[in-house]
């Protein structure tokens, strides 16, 4: 198990383009145990690609992930999950016939 301020993941110089649109150029980020962050950006800042890279629904162009000491390789979500990063999406879904404790 982790101890606060063992890094849990690193990004380095991580790249993404699709087609002739660079999403992320050089994108660096370390999280370390028992850090909480947000991630802020204008719209097309290339938040949504970060977080979907590391999901393996897209694979970086360029730059190195680390997940605790290992290399972090994606290309698929369940490649992603074996490795132990999931991403849960923000989606309404509210049960219209049921009560809102009953949702929660």
């Amino acid at each position: 198990m982790a101890q606060k301020g063992d890094l849990l993941l690193q990004m380095k110089g991580v790249q993404k383009r699709f087609g002739g649109a660079i999403a992320l150029r050089g994108t660096d980020l370390s999280i370390r145990a028992g850090e909480i962050h947000a991630l802020l950006g204008e719209n097309g800042a290339g938040k949504s690609t970060m977080l979907k890279i590391l999901a393996g629904v897209h694979v970086n162009d360029g730059g190195t992930i680390t997940l605790g000491e290992k290399p972090f390789t994606t290309g698929s979500p369940e490649a992603a999950i074996a490795q132990g990063i999931a991403v849960i999406y923000q989606e309404p879904s509210l049960f219209l016939d049921l009560t809102l404790a009953e949702n929660v």
